[in-house]
């Protein structure tokens, strides 16, 4: 079984109904897929990673401390 992988830069074109209906399968079938050639820089997507995995580290009094309310 693979992991769906969607480009995203086929929303813009002719193509676009063909790859909503990819996205919608993929949700439906896995539950998420992987998106490529969404046009975010590398190095936001890094930055995003280490502050997610920043996140789901933290013990959980750190965690409820950066709640915001």
């Amino acid at each position: 079984m693979a992991i769906p992988v969607i480009d995203f830069s086929k929303l813009d074109g002719d193509e676009r109904a063909a790859t909503l209906a990819e996205i919608t399968a993929g949700f439906q079938e896995y539950g998420f897929f992987q998106l490529v050639n969404t046009g975010i820089p590398d190095e936001l997507l890094e930055r995003v990673k280490k502050v997610c995995g920043d996140i789901y580290e933290l013990r959980e009094d750190g965690f409820e401390e950066s709640t915001p309310r």
